[in-house]
């Protein structure tokens, strides 16, 4: 998106764009619920795992972005992995670094003992001088292999030997429950589990607010009730389609100076998007 709806429709930043940026977050009912249980998983400091899934643009990533800034630093310590592609060993390496452990004293990623042996005193040095819990959040989380989600089932066990406490947050696509199922002895320590759908027909409007206002909209209200319905109809309520869509409309209603947006510019939109086949279920809209 190029200035002209920013400078067209008095906005400071660019509201549609695939950011996690934790102020556009948008605390819908399934979010705000989501948050609730993540927040008590890891102020109970004995559930061990927990595990939040969704679909592909359902906001688990934006979600996990304030899950962060909400959690009491004072009782917890936390560090997020934004990709979890990686092996064990480089993940725990990883960690390592983040808490600030100097290169030449990290083990390497293939001396296993001593890698947990270093996630142990870490543990127990934040339970013992800060009395901190040590939280660990990994994003993308269905990229873990069988052989790294074993090796966390086997950091929990530490929880039983330090004098902190070690709690993992795991949140992933949908196949992320079918991974954790086919190992019994990790799935048994998921003590919490959600899982993120779309957005309510009735949360479209209020989200489209949302992240207009925060980006300097005057009250938020740019899409009238006709274009909002199109968009939810189009999108399936998933986020991150809602902000495609919605980008796109922005564009096409700052290039024809059209205020409020309207149903013919999403459906402008839409019938593009199909016609190139990034929406090939969809069927044309009518105006």
């Amino acid at each position: 998106m190029n200035d002209r709806p920013l400078e067209h429709f008095g906005l400071k930043a660019r509201p549609f764009e695939i950011v996690t940026d934790p102020r556009f977050f948008y605390a819908s009912r399934a979010h705000e619920e989501a948050l609730a249980r993540l927040l008590y998983l890891v102020d109970q400091e004995s559930m061990y795992f927990g595990m939040l899934t969704g679909e592909i643009g359902a906001g688990k990533s934006i979600t996990r972005r304030v899950f962060g800034e909400r959690i009491n630093r004072r009782r917890h310590y936390v560090v997020e992995f934004e990709n979890s592609a990686f092996s064990f060993g480089e993940l725990i390496r990883r960690l390592l670094a983040k808490a600030g452990y100097e290169p030449a004293v990290i083990p390497p990623a293939d001396e296993m003992a001593a890698l947990f042996q270093a996630v142990a005193d870490l543990a127990s040095a934040l339970g013992r001088e800060q009395g901190r819990q040590l939280v660990l959040l990994f994003d993308e989380a269905q990229d873990l292999g069988r052989t790294e989600l074993e090796h966390l089932k086997r950091l929990s066990n530490l929880n039983g030997e330090i004098e902190g406490r070690l709690t993992c947050v795991l949140i992933g696509q949908p196949e992320l429950r079918a991974q954790v199922a086919a190992l019994p002895a990790l799935d048994q320590r998921v003590s919490l589990r959600f899982h993120l759908g779309q957005l309510g027909e009735d949360e479209v409007a209020p989200y489209l607010g949302n992240r207009l206002r925060v980006a300097g909209h005057v009250d938020g209200k740019l899409f009238d009730e006709a274009a909002v319905a199109a968009l939810y109809a189009a999108s399936g309520g998933v986020p991150r389609e809602i902000n495609r869509l919605a980008k796109l409309a922005l564009d096409a209603a700052a290039s024809s100076a059209k205020a409020p947006i309207g149903k013919d510019e999403v459906a402008r939109v839409i019938n593009d998007l199909r016609e190139h086949q990034s929406l090939p279920s969809l069927q044309p809209f009518a105006r």
